[in-house]
């Protein structure tokens, strides 16, 4: 039988539900783009999320029913939101980003290693004050590039409204940190050359 009672204890014996708005984003080993204030991307991401994997599947049938069988995962993309300030510094340095994979005269493609990165997503509890404390959950995307640098929306009507940059990024994989404590260090673990 539903108890109301008993949902609270074991909800509350667990922190309380999670609240969506603490989080941090953090952008590790960037490629040199001209750009170096990094914190600033970090306080002004507006929203990100936590990433998506998914167990990919195919049909078997040997005798009788058909049935689903797994055979690889799969990644999907992250978008963010960025707060824009006045000098476009974040627009400009995206800008740059995106031509360092592929040149915008020539059409040539940039070296993998040249324009990839690690990103970092913490979430932290509701409570916490400071990031410096421990988050209740993080995962870091590998080697991650940004592959949508979409439009900025002006418009004489939007009555002082703070622009906003959305950012669409691909990444290899993503581990979450009690996985990444266990010393990842581009170890066969992990897959990594």
């Amino acid at each position: 039988m539903f108890n109301t009672n008993k949902l609270r204890s074991k909800i509350s014996s667990q922190g309380g539900f999670a609240k969506a708005n603490k989080f941090l984003v953090e952008f590790l080993n960037v490629p040199p783009i001209g750009f170096r204030d990094f914190e600033l991307l970090s306080i002004t991401c507006e929203n990100a999320a936590l990433p998506t994997r998914s167990i990919q599947a195919s049909e078997k049938l040997i005798y009788g029913t058909s049935y689903q069988m797994p055979y690889k995962h799969a990644y999907g993309e992250i978008s963010m939101t960025f707060y824009l300030t006045e000098n476009m510094i974040t627009k400009k340095a995206f800008d740059t980003w995106m031509n360092k994979i592929v040149d915008p005269i020539t059409g040539d493609l940039g070296y993998y290693e040249d324009y990839t990165c690690d990103i970092k997503i913490s979430k932290y509890r509701s409570t916490s004050e400071d990031v410096n404390t421990d988050s209740d959950y993080s995962v870091k995307l590998l080697k991650a590039w940004p592959s949508i640098v979409a439009e900025v929306a002006v418009s004489h009507s939007a009555g002082g409204e703070i622009a906003k940059l959305p950012v669409t990024f691909q990444y290899k994989k993503w581990l979450e940190s009690s996985r990444l404590q266990n010393s990842y260090s581009g170890s066969a673990e992990y897959g990594e050359e």
